[in-house]
């Protein structure tokens, strides 16, 4: 599996095929050139029928349809979109009642709606290209007259799966499913390192329950790092006690923009939170991880001033950057977007501590020393990161309790010690 490490840097700079890069610039073609469109239907996990989310570039005034997307929406009702243009694009659900996969004028419909009460296109922010949106599903909804009869002239005959572009990502908030799914397979964080957005497309990202919700256990979300999957977490899960805790985990490309996985990681868990109220979440983190968890904690206590989240734990959490990204940045033929965040001086690293979480969350900084020789990496390093990113002044400064471990990278993942740390930390965090 390809990790945050110095052999992923250096090989991916030095060895890699000439495909991987090629893959990355086709990648990067659905992240840096197209627009994001977000939502949440809020109503449609009640349905107990398919629901699905729809997209339409519609030219209303001379009523013509130029593209449509559609995805199924998983649990939580979530979606995202990305297309071309930032203009015409009207958004809407539907039950699928009779599950035909097709629209019926009797099945309960969300259509986003502008200002004046009426359908309109949603409006995208042009410096973020992103816009968020949501609404109910409602039998009184009808598609307007004019865009049906746009749309049968868009498909022209042609079916509506020869249509669609499929760009569509479903997020996960809180579907539950199997560790050894194929889609979490440990191979599978290469594919979210390289290719991002396909990676999200294809596989869908978000907040996984392994079991159904239970509101007598805490839950326990897990982040992994760049290149990783819920399988690094695995041994950690199994350490948990099932009569106290629950474990959740969250999976996301980890070459996307780090500000991007903290804000979907914080949407899904306030999604969550509505849905279930817990009153106790501990988040636990490992490697680059641990820098999605942090801004994702700042956007949900700190700016959302929300409380339930008391403990924070990060096992080797490059929180100064990674020696190698620079060189990532610098000489790769195509860059990996979260390179750009990992780079040391980078304006993600550089705000990530403007605000403190020392009063509010109790974060446990461990780290990780068993040194290997490396071209990039000084002296002090666990094979993957220097100890000098995971001590960084301020984050030794926001930390209620700092910890050292004679582990490498990935070992301290399983690390007895470590792990039995951690345990007595929730235990004595858990109500």
């Amino acid at each position: 599996m390809i990790r945050f490490t110095t052999l992923t840097l250096t090989a991916a700079l030095l060895m890699a095929s000439c495909a991987n890069f090629r893959k990355l610039g086709k990648d990067l073609e659905l992240l840096d050139d197209q627009y994001r469109v977000s939502g949440v239907v809020g109503n449609a996990d009640s349905q107990n029928v398919p629901v699905k989310a729809v997209i339409v570039e519609w030219d209303r005034a001379n009523n013509k349809v130029f593209s449509g997307d559609r995805i199924d929406l998983t649990t939580g009702g979530a979606f995202l979109f990305i297309v071309r243009s930032p203009l015409n694009q009207h958004v809407a659900a539907y039950a699928d009642t009779n599950r035909d996969g097709k629209y019926n004028p009797d099945e309960p419909l969300w259509i986003h709606r502008g200002a004046d009460g009426n359908p309109a296109p949603v409006s995208i922010n042009a410096s973020r290209r992103t816009v968020r949106v949501g609404g109910n599903l409602s039998p009184s909804e009808q598609v307007p007259a004019d865009l049906n009869q746009a749309i049968a002239r868009a498909l022209a005959g042609q079916g509506i799966d020869q249509f669609i572009t499929r760009q569509g990502a479903r997020f996960a908030v809180g579907e539950k499913a199997n560790l050894d799914d194929p889609r979490f397979a440990a191979t599978r964080g290469e594919h979210g390192l390289w290719t991002p957005a396909t990676f999200a497309i294809q596989s869908g990202f978000g907040i996984y329950f392994l079991k159904n919700h239970n509101p007598n256990k805490t839950p326990v979300v897990f982040i992994h790092g760049a290149g990783g999957s819920p399988q690094d977490w695995r041994y950690a899960m199994e350490k948990l006690d099932p009569e106290i805790y629950q474990p959740w985990f969250y999976v996301y490309p980890s070459g996307m923009r780090l500000d991007q996985a903290a804000m979907a990681l914080d949407d899904g868990v306030t999604l969550l939170h509505q849905r279930y109220g817990f009153k106790r979440l501990h988040v636990v983190a490992h490697s680059m991880g641990g820098l999605v968890a942090r801004d994702f904690i700042l956007r949900n206590t700190v700016a959302g001033g929300q409380g339930y989240i008391n403990t924070f734990i990060t096992f080797s959490s490059p929180w100064d950057g990674h020696e190698a990204a620079a060189m990532g940045v610098n000489y790769a033929p195509e860059v990996i977007p979260s390179w750009r965040d990992m780079k040391h001086g980078s304006d993600f690293l550089t705000h990530l501590y403007d605000k403190r979480l020392r009063g509010k969350v109790n974060h446990h900084l461990f780290y990780s020393h068993h040194a290997s020789r490396s071209p990039i990496l000084p002296p002090e390093n666990d094979g993957s990161v220097s100890v000098a990113s995971q001590l960084r002044k301020e984050a030794k400064e926001d930390a209620a309790e700092i910890r050292g471990f004679d582990e490498d990278h990935m070992s301290i993942l399983s690390s007895r010690e470590a792990l039995t740390a951690g345990k007595k930390i929730l235990d004595q965090a858990t109500p």
